[in-house]
């Protein structure tokens, strides 16, 4: 019995217990860093028949099985155990609270065809990437049935997503084409997407998109992380926006007198890289981790078989992604992961190559943003911590890389300042776009404005809208997470930036909120 047991056993055994149902029940979305509620569990012994089930029965059965969890660790007498071994017990409550009121109250399953469709080609590229001969006949046989799940699991669509969706069948089409061209058998798939696609459009499609006002709170304080309503978050994503619009206007005086601010962006130099894209971003990130290793903003345990590839983004994933984007492949010992870059900028720019601020989103996404966050984590001596993902953390993590790399002296060219400002901008603009339409604060013709006001092209604005609908609350990540990272930074690294970072990522992704409570325990000497 378990109650036989000691409070650290105790939590071990739930933990162990906790994941392993997770990870049968959802084995695809575990698996794949697409699904941030999710914790990321590797099981041995793998199988590839089997996909997630979001069934409203299986998503009922699962979520009372989360609750029997959380209770149990409700009732350990955390009292009796270290401070670490407490934090890890509040930390597994968050996750499977946040997991199971994400399935029943937020249900992208029953609101979002592309979130199964997206589940289709995480599953399929998990297949691909595989060494095991059975994984893709395996995977692409079960595809059929996870497909006619899914399309029974929807029942009210928002206009803007179902457009989104239609995109998506499109280049998943395309992508099974390309793989049937090189040989792979793609079996029924294809007739599957075409049944998906006629019976989601069967289903009532409806103009609103809000979640609901207590919902949108709820997200906002407690699954996102932020601790505060949305009033408050609005003023203080507000204020970020209206302090970096003020130094945008002095560093552009300073770098292009007499033109705007918009106009300074368009200045912004290009680095040519016709046809050999990947190789510019692969020559940048190996200057980085140099860099990163010189200034000891690695901890010293840091694997060494831990890579770092660099490729486009899959066809079939374009239609639902916004920019470039960091995938970990997850598993002890850490195998790392994949940076994957848009082949075309888009969003501000039609040059053949990269703007300068291509660095800046390096740093972000790999040096010594999240593949050094993410290979730190699964390198880990706490298992319990090794598969949670924190989105205001993690978001929060790689946007203070950036400002890592500036104190380090990395980024130090007369643009840096500009760009890294315009970043910030950005994501603040991006946080109340998102902020405001799920608040009904805002109209989808004003979210447009604001984008641009800030040097999106409309076009790209337009399109990239939807995706932050898809994901309510996620973009008020970067900004949030930026300034609760800053003032951990100034408390307690403003001498010791190095030693600042090794101390965060050899915690995990506990958040900001705990690594203050971590560090003043060091502080005070106590274990």
């Amino acid at each position: 019995m378990i109650s036989c047991q000691t409070p650290v056993r105790q939590l071990e055994l739930i933990t162990s217990k906790a994941y392993a149902f997770i990870a049968k029940s959802f084995p695809v979305c575990t698996v794949s860093d697409e699904f941030y509620y999710f914790p990321q569990v590797v099981l041995q012994g793998y199988d590839w028949s089997a996909w997630d089930d979001f069934s409203s029965a299986k998503v009922a059965f699962v979520a009372d099985r989360l609750l029997c969890f959380e209770q149990e660790l409700l009732l350990l007498s955390t009292t009796d155990m270290p401070f670490a071994e407490q934090l890890d017990a509040s930390l597994l409550h968050r996750t499977l609270r946040t997991l199971r009121e994400q399935l029943q109250e937020v249900a992208p399953q029953s609101t979002q065809p592309t979130f199964h469709l997206i589940v289709l080609a995480a599953g399929l590229a998990q297949a691909l990437s595989a060494d095991e001969q059975e994984a893709w006949p395996d995977r692409v046989a079960g595809g059929t049935t996870f497909l006619r799940r899914a399309a029974d699991c929807l029942e009210q669509v928002p206009e803007l997503f179902m457009r989104l969706a239609l995109e998506m069948l499109d280049d998943l089409h395309y992508w099974l084409k390309q793989l049937q061209e090189v040989g792979k058998d793609v079996g029924e798939l294809p007739m599957a997407l075409r049944r998906f696609q006629a019976g989601m459009q069967q289903t009532k499609v409806i103009k609103n998109y809000r979640l609901s006002e207590d919902l949108v709170e709820k997200v906002v304080a407690e699954h996102i992380g932020c601790g505060v309503n949305v009033d408050t978050a609005w003023s203080i994503i507000n204020d970020e926006l209206q302090a970096m619009a003020e130094l945008l206007l002095v560093e552009a005086r300073s770098l292009t007198p007499r033109v705007s601010r918009i106009e300074a962006q368009r200045q912004v130099p290009v680095v040519d890289a016709p046809g050999d894209l990947l190789t510019l971003y692969l020559e940048e990130l190996s200057s980085m981790e140099a860099h990163c290793r010189k200034q000891r903003l690695i901890p010293d345990n840091y694997p060494c078989g831990a890579a770092l590839e660099v490729a486009a983004i899959p066809h079939a994933l374009t239609a639902i992604r916004a920019s470039d984007a960091y995938s970990a492949s997850p598993g002890f010992p850490p195998r790392g992961g994949t940076f994957f870059v848009m082949e075309r900028e888009g969003l501000h720019s039609d040059a053949a190559g990269r703007t300068l601020e291509y660095r800046m989103t390096a740093a972000h996404e790999a040096w010594p943003g999240h593949h050094l966050l993410d290979t730190c984590r699964w390198n880990l001596d706490r298992p319990l911590r090794r598969p949670l993902e924190f989105p205001l953390f993690y978001e929060g993590w790689a946007c203070l890389a950036e400002e890592l790399m500036v104190r380090t002296g990395y980024f130090d060219g007369p643009w840096d300042r500009f760009l890294l400002a315009k970043r910030r901008a950005e994501r603040a603009a991006r946080g109340l776009v998102d902020l405001g339409l799920q608040s009904g604060r805002m109209r989808i013709d004003q979210a447009l404005e604001m984008l641009v006001s800030v040097g999106y092209c409309p076009e790209s604005a337009r399109a990239i809208i939807p995706k932050y609908l898809l994901r309510p609350g996620y973009q008020v990540c970067y900004t949030f997470g930026l300034k609760q990272g800053l003032e951990l930074l100034d408390r307690f690294g403003h001498d010791d930036v190095s030693g600042f970072s090794r101390t965060v990522l050899m915690q995990g992704e506990i958040g900001f909120d705990q690594l203050e409570k971590h560090w003043l325990k060091l502080l005070s000497g106590k274990n």
